[in-house]
């Protein structure tokens, strides 16, 4: 027997009028009530699949009736940036293949290591979501949806082993936030129970000592699913459970290759007057607009004769990937002075704006975020000191508003350098 709306409404009257009946009586309305609700989430299941989903991938999100539009299509754009993503990177040989257990992308990494990567995107934390600010300060995905037999361990093994059986070496975990991929950890799906494990023992530890404060369920066990977190605000443990992993590699922090460069700014550069710091945080203006660049020319002009052609911080020589970086950000042609500026290689510009990377006023010693210290590339520039004569250093006033900005924002995040 199939309920219309009309049919419901009218035995939830005669629910109703029920409660005060016999138990009997409420126990028949609650099955039909209950029987009417199925009906209505195997409609919407129906529906999904009538909405014509373009792959296979996309038909086995679709069954999930909790998933909306907004969120299937915020997938769907985060996959097709990654055949791109990769080749800016110096992957050659991108196979993109969209199959019935998800995306797999086939590709040789630039130092022509075989890659066989299945994709995990995280959840949604755009603009769009009900609650975005709450959203942004966690990444996550789920490893499977099903726990067998209540025993996560084996659960996870099991994935990690239907995984290989599929031809599969790597993971690429993505988390997309507006125009740009955030993180994209790759890692060998042996490490997936070793980084899980870690993560469930972290939050155990965080949860017995009040960390978490009313949150009492480990989110590493998300329901029935061991989920895998990238970023859990808070939670420093957490996240070097996975970061300090030296197996594990941030493809959004690598070099680009091949970066176009930004039109010319020929904005007066400040020379031969004082830089005054102005205390304003643009950190989301920066982090959204961070792309290819060499920066304003006359502004560049004056730091490359400051710091000898060379970059401040690995000393590269290479003009066509230096850029003119400033200390606070850019607000306008006040800020183009050049003891607001430093010469960076394009990877360290980046890493400076998005404050992975510090430089500590006093002593001019750089400091990573805890997320790079166990980074093959750039591991070995923690301590080290910034390339540059006494005489001709960047404004140590403005260096203090920027490292405390560093230190606030590490702390924020649950990392203090």
């Amino acid at each position: 027997m199939i309920l219309g709306q009309s049919q419901f409404l009218q035995v939830t009257k005669h629910q109703s009028r029920a409660c005060a009946a016999s138990k009997p009586v409420r126990i028949v309305a609650r099955a039909i009530t209950a029987v009417w609700q199925s009906q209505l989430t195997v409609g919407r299941t129906r529906q999904c699949f009538d909405e014509g989903r373009k792959t296979e991938g996309e038909l086995n999100v679709a069954k999930r009736v909790f998933r909306s539009d907004e969120s299937l299509e915020s997938e769907r754009v985060t996959r097709e940036m990654l055949p791109e993503f990769l080749q800016a990177r110096g992957f050659t040989k991108v196979d993109n293949r969209m199959e019935r257990g998800g995306q797999t992308i086939v590709a040789c990494g630039p130092d022509g290591e075989s890659f066989s990567m299945r994709v995990r995107v995280c959840w949604d934390r755009g603009k769009g979501h009900r609650d975005s600010t709450r959203a942004r300060s966690y990444s996550a995905t789920q490893i499977t949806a099903k726990l067998i037999d209540s025993d996560w361990e084996r659960t996870v093994r099991e994935k990690i082993e239907r995984e290989a059986s599929n031809g599969v070496t790597h993971w690429l975990v993505v988390q997309r936030e507006d125009e740009r991929i955030l993180f994209a950890a790759l890692f060998p799906v042996s490490e997936i129970l070793t980084i899980w494990s870690a993560q469930r023992d972290a939050y155990d530890e965080l949860i017995a000592a009040g960390g978490l404060g009313r949150v009492k369920s480990n989110p590493a066990k998300n329901g029935s699913s061991p989920t895998l977190y990238l970023q859990k605000r808070g939670a420093p443990s957490v996240e070097a459970a996975i970061w300090g992993n030296p197996r594990v590699q941030d493809l959004a922090l690598w070099q680009l290759t091949g970066l176009l460069a930004e039109e010319a700014d020929r904005s007066d550069s400040g020379a031969g007057t004082k830089y005054v710091p102005r205390f304003v945080d643009s950190r989301e203006s920066v982090q959204r607009q961070i792309r290819a660049r060499r920066g304003q020319q006359k502004f560049r002009d004056q730091l490359r004769w400051r710091y000898g052609n060379r970059c401040a911080v690995t000393g590269c020589a290479v003009l066509d990937i230096l850029e003119a970086a400033h200390i606070i950000p850019y607000r306008g042609a006040d800020d183009n002075n050049v003891e607001n500026g430093l010469l960076l290689r394009t990877d360290i510009h980046t890493l400076f704006d998005l404050d992975l990377l510090g430089i500590e006023p006093e002593g001019l010693r750089l400091v990573l975020h805890p997320r790079l210290v166990h980074d093959p590339h750039y591991a070995d520039l923690d301590g080290r000191l910034l390339n540059c004569a006494a005489e001709n250093g960047p404004s140590l006033a403005a260096l203090r508003v920027r490292f405390e900005e560093f230190q606030r924002l590490a702390s924020r995040s649950g990392h203090l350098p």
